[in-house]
């Protein structure tokens, strides 16, 4: 559950990625990721796009509650992964 939730809090903080960015910023195996992605695409907590010869990933606003649930904001006192430190880099 970890690692799902670990994408979500990394799509959270970005408009739309792609794996390879995921993968590098939630610290995960590529060929894993890319299954996590899946399950959580079939749960509609995050959306695959294809733009032009890329594939990339955005939270959806399903995503957005579960997130807030679990208080993976980065502001939330007491977060789960407030230790993670994974920012957003305008």
């Amino acid at each position: 559950m970890e690692k799902y939730l670990t994408v979500i809090k990394v799509l959270e903080n970005w408009d739309s990625i792609t794996l390879k960015q995921i993968t590098s910023k939630a610290g995960l195996n590529l060929a894993l990721s890319k299954e996590n992605l899946n399950f959580l695409v079939k749960l509609d907590l995050i959306v695959e796009k294809t733009l032009g010869n890329k594939t990339v990933y955005s939270i959806t606003e399903r995503g957005r509650r579960l997130s807030k649930y679990f208080q993976l904001e980065d502001d939330a006192a007491g977060a789960i992964f407030c230790e993670l430190k994974i920012t957003r880099i305008d």
